[in-house]
């Protein structure tokens, strides 16, 4: 289960898995008690894997802020509730994300956080990196052990072109004989 197939359902409570595309819109099945569900083309939906969070300097994939939270608590749920005070959600933000943007992350979102991190290890994932993310590492290490390997290849020019010959351009045809019937007059039956 990867972070891209994991949705955020607008007005609906909790996360869901994608399972298939339908005719009025997609299939989607709840995480906490597997039921299966239809979701409107009109719903807005979200995908966990392009929610990013905001930072003084850039943004920060959801994915790598989960796995930020998993590693500050071990493995473990996280103890903030819908309750939790203002100063208690900034304290936590802070430990796992220091350098998050205090004026754009605010403190709802904090707790939807909070919330999806509880769900997801409640679901039994315990990591957060998308697969595209581990093969473009592992692709970007194996490139830099080869690239010194590799050898560009030159092209031999062909013995005409060597001698310095031309070639002749193409005869062009001189058959422009109309046909029968024309496209406009087709048009026009």
């Amino acid at each position: 289960m990867e972070l891209k197939e994991i949705l955020a359902i607008s007005g609906a409570p909790g996360l869901y898995k994608y399972v298939a595309q339908g005719k009025g819109g997609i299939i989607v099945e709840a995480l906490a008690d597997g039921r299966r569900t239809m979701v409107g083309g009109t719903t807005k939906v979200s995908a966990l894997g392009d929610i990013a969070v905001f930072t003084q300097t850039s943004e920060v994939p959801l994915g790598d802020v989960f796995q930020s939270v998993y590693d500050h608590q071990a493995g473990k749920p996280v103890a903030l509730t819908s309750k939790s005070s203002p100063e208690e959600l900034k304290g936590f933000m802070s430990s796992v994300l220091p350098d998050y943007d205090t004026e754009r992350v605010h403190n709802s979102d904090i707790k939807k956080i909070a919330q999806w991190y509880n769900a997801l290890i409640g679901a039994g994932m315990t990591s957060f990196k998308t697969t595209e993310e581990e093969n473009g590492a592992a692709a970007a290490e194996e490139a830099a052990v080869e690239a010194p390997k590799k050898k560009t290849a030159t092209r031999k020019p062909s013995a005409a072109t060597a001698a310095g010959k031309q070639r002749a351009p193409k005869a062009e045809s001189r058959s422009k004989a109309p046909s029968a019937r024309s496209t406009t007059a087709r048009k026009a039956q």
